[in-house]
């Protein structure tokens, strides 16, 4: 179980309330001296209860005086914490969200960011997904989808509609959308070089959409929400979700370049419908996970800005559903 250690800064006359707050959700709990305001309180606890154990200390010391609260992860604790109150964390079910939302925030929002480290990842992605689809290389697309950096930015957009973030939702859609441009143009160029055959089994796969592709990228967006939610490493979802969007818009690039317009758009439509699916599913599992701005103020803006997004992406949905339905059956005909 993933473990985090609280370091809450406060003036003296509340560093006994503070640790009375957070024996609440841990058993390792003490205070000392200094610190920003006089006075630290510790507790090491399990990712599950840290997002309970900040709104009770917000609720309750933030408009008493001074307050300012770390939260770090431990990769390790001896002696090991008890098994009881391990336990008890599991068994915790009064707070829906169980890493605090200032965690999920500063880990998403960081990987939403656009620059150069991020275009190269991309790029280089592209080119070794373009070359494992052209030479039915599984493990090359598989390699491909370990580099891209495709998850933060998704679960990011989906973050920012729940809390009605605008900020972020803004930076989001700007790098996802240079993102698959990036990528899309990368797989073109690569296209107009390499001898791609579309009767490959890679690209043939890619090529072919159906409505149980967006069941995939609904589990992978849901997949992706909770991995950050519950403070687990979100590498193996990365990939999850890199499944999703990856291959299928290297594959309409290099499509694209070889004159092979209905696959390619087989393949960008199976990207895009992926794209839709797993926005919708994260924000879904976000909302399920209680993610939700910290002041009482902004929750309206929060509610209204995750309806819109929710609805917004459920039309979607359902019309690039239709659409799949359609271009089946055409090709079926």
């Amino acid at each position: 179980m993933p473990l985090r250690i609280i370091e809450a800064h406060v003036p003296v006359e509340l560093s006994d309330d503070a640790l009375e707050i957070l024996r609440e959700f841990s058993r390792e709990n003490w205070t000392q001296p200094g610190g920003r305001f006089g006075a630290i309180a510790f507790s090491v606890l399990g990712a599950q209860r840290t997002g309970e154990a900040l709104d009770r200390l917000h609720e309750q010391l933030a408009d008493r005086g001074g307050l300012f609260v770390l939260v770090q992860p431990l990769d390790g604790v001896l002696p090991r914490p008890y098994a009881t109150q391990l336990a008890e964390e599991r068994a915790a079910t009064r707070s829906a969200a169980a890493v605090s939302r200032e965690e999920v925030y500063a880990s998403i929002a960081d990987t939403a960011r656009f620059n150069r480290v991020y275009a190269a990842l991309v790029v280089l992605a592209s080119v070794v997904a373009g070359i494992g689809l052209s030479r039915d290389n599984t493990a090359a697309v598989i390699g491909a989808m370990v580099v891209a950096p495709l998850l933060g930015p998704n679960m990011a957009l989906a973050l920012g509609m729940v809390l009605g973030d605008g900020s972020l939702i803004r930076r989001a859609l700007f790098t996802n959308g240079l993102g698959l441009a990036l990528c899309f143009a990368s797989a073109a160029l690569l296209g107009l070089g390499l001898q791609v055959d579309p009767a490959s089994s890679e690209l043939a796969m890619r090529a072919h959409v159906s409505i149980w592709d967006l069941v995939l990228a609904l589990a992978a967006g849901c997949a992706g929400a909770l991995s950050y939610t519950t403070g687990v490493p979100t590498y193996l979802t990365g990939v999850m979700v890199a499944v999703a969007l990856l291959p299928p818009a290297v594959a309409s690039g290099m499509l694209l370049a070889q004159g092979q317009l209905s696959g390619a758009f087989a393949a960008l439509l199976l990207a895009g419908g992926n794209i839709t699916a797993l926005t919708l599913a994260a924000m879904l599992t976000f909302l399920g996970r209680g993610m939700r701005p910290r002041n009482w103020w902004q929750e309206e803006s929060a509610r209204r800005s995750a309806r819109l997004g929710v609805a917004i992406y459920i039309a979607l949905l359902i019309g690039l559903a239709l659409v799949i339905v359609i271009f089946e059956r055409q090709l079926g005909t």
